[in-house]
């Protein structure tokens, strides 16, 4: 288990890192940067090192001193926000917790990966299976946990043909190794997996897989602010995301390679409300 007082020193260290790096004057507004990469399973250290150039490049850019927290349990930090609205002034994060905050603790979008996230219905070869209207809410369906975004995009899609799975027919797993492991063995009828990777395997192994359709697509990870940061801030910050896309000073490429993301573009609080109402109905 990580030692705690090690991991808050850690933080601790890097807020003061950006502090001192910063050269920010004592009248400049403070942000906190929450961040939750999406793995429940990365540690504080890991968040501190991946994000902290992006945070240092935010505060560069917009004037504001941006001091870094990493988030490793997202429920609980939706909650605070919810609760006080002081917790984080901005966050940075996966599309499903964007939306609750959006809905739940009075944030807007500031900037969205441009790429969209879309999943895949992956079935055997030989299945009878050529389309989503084939699928029936008997059907058994290896996908993500439900609270990730391609298990909730693929039950909106099922959901748009008016098949609603039972849940006993939901069958979640963490891996697509998993899912495929299933699929072979015949535990599941249908596999749901990002796009790009249902594409390959279906191009790789077309005698073993083929694909049945694809999900709604859905909106990538975003830069959110609570609406108390006051509006020229706010396109500042704007202004940073979008900019840090082809800005070729030193901090904005070591901004970009960390991140690991598409390019942003201006976000728009319909697509996470959008979202939200899918994770409202899921299921029913």
């Amino acid at each position: 288990m990580p030692n705690i007082a090690g991991i808050a020193g850690v933080i601790g260290a890097g807020v003061l890192a950006l502090f001192a790096a910063s050269g920010a004057s004592a009248q400049a507004e403070r942000l906190t940067l929450g961040v939750f990469p999406g793995l429940d399973s990365a540690e504080s250290f890991e968040v501190l090192d991946r994000y902290m150039p992006l945070a240092q490049y935010l505060q560069a850019k917009s004037g504001a001193v941006v001091m870094l927290v990493p988030v490793r349990v997202p429920g609980a930090a939706i909650q605070r926000m919810i609760e006080d609205g002081t917790s984080y002034k901005l966050f940075f994060g996966p599309p499903v917790f964007a939306a609750e905050a959006i809905k739940k603790a009075d944030f807007v979008t500031i900037a969205v990966e441009q790429e969209r996230i879309r999943g895949v219905f992956v079935v055997k070869a030989q299945s009878k299976i050529h389309n989503v209207w084939d699928m029936t809410p008997s059907t058994r369906v290896a996908m993500p946990s439900p609270k990730l975004l391609l298990a909730i995009l693929a039950l909106a899609t099922l959901s748009q043909e008016k098949i609603i799975l039972q849940p006993e027919a939901r069958r979640h797993l963490d891996s697509a190794e998993g899912m495929l492991l299933a699929l072979d063995n015949g535990v599941v009828d249908v596999a749901v997996m990002r796009d790009r990777l249902g594409q390959k395997i279906s191009a790789e192994k077309p005698s073993s897989y083929r694909m049945a359709g694809q999900t709604l697509d859905g909106p990538g990870f975003a830069l959110i602010a609570h609406r108390s940061v006051s509006e020229p801030l706010r396109a500042k910050l704007r202004q940073a995301a979008i900019a840090l896309n082809s800005d070729p000073s030193p901090l904005a490429v070591q901004t970009r390679g960390r991140l690991r993301t598409s390019p942003f573009v201006p976000g728009q609080n319909g697509e996470f409300l959008a979202l939200q109402r899918m994770m409202d109905t899921r299921g029913n």
